[in-house]
């Protein structure tokens, strides 16, 4: 029974994330994704009490695939090469289908919904303090100057925006961030960040 009952209740995370990176999450509505999920409104409600927390659980199945990129930031190694694998592997999956749409969705949002805050708060701050732990463990080890990890964190998160901000906002990803320029891209964050951060050699 269990088993059934998990199997449903992906089913119906599916189907959430089909129609609310279709139709964003204003326009999403609980009819269309029971529909798309094979049951009633009545079983999608015991699932989930509410749209809300259902697309909560969309963010949390989406986050954890962005989580992925984290586990890269092991401290202790040659630091501008693990630097460089997540800033790559980083791009790679900002720019991905899904969570191009996702950023769509809270981007047209705005103020008028707490998608937005639902958003920060699963998703980005989650990982950008995934990077500060590695900041700070990095400085800790003396292998960047002491400083606030969170900024540090922050600081690189910039940089490797920073050739890629008009794709994102736009969406123009191809044309603008293209796959093959972005390790070059990261490179030169890599460069940079360590000539703020980085501690000179004895």
């Amino acid at each position: 029974m269990r088993t059934k009952s998990e199997s449903k209740r992906q089913a119906i995370v599916a189907a959430a994330t089909e129609v609310f990176l279709e139709r964003g999450y204003e326009a999403a509505s609980m009819s269309e994704i029971s529909t798309r999920a094979g049951g009633s409104k009545a079983t999608l409600y015991n699932y989930f009490s509410s749209k809300e927390a259902l697309f909560l659980e969309v963010m949390a199945c989406l986050a954890a695939e962005m989580s992925q990129v984290y586990v890269r930031l092991v401290p202790g190694g040659d630091l501008a090469a693990v630097l460089q694998d997540f800033g790559e592997a980083y791009l790679d999956n900002l720019f991905s289908p899904e969570l191009r749409a996702l950023r769509a969705i809270v981007m047209g949002s705005g103020s008028r919904s707490e998608v937005g805050l639902l958003f920060y708060e699963n998703g980005p701050k989650v990982g950008w303090g995934k990077l500060a732990e590695f900041m700070a463990a990095e400085m800790r080890a003396g292998r960047l100057r002491e400083a606030s990890p969170w900024t540090a964190a922050m600081h690189f998160h910039g940089l490797l925006h920073a050739e890629c901000q008009v794709a994102m906002i736009t969406g123009l990803v191809d044309e603008l961030a293209p796959k093959e320029t972005r390790p070059a891209w990261v490179a030169s964050a890599v460069e940079v960040f360590l000539i703020a951060y980085g501690k000179p050699a004895a």
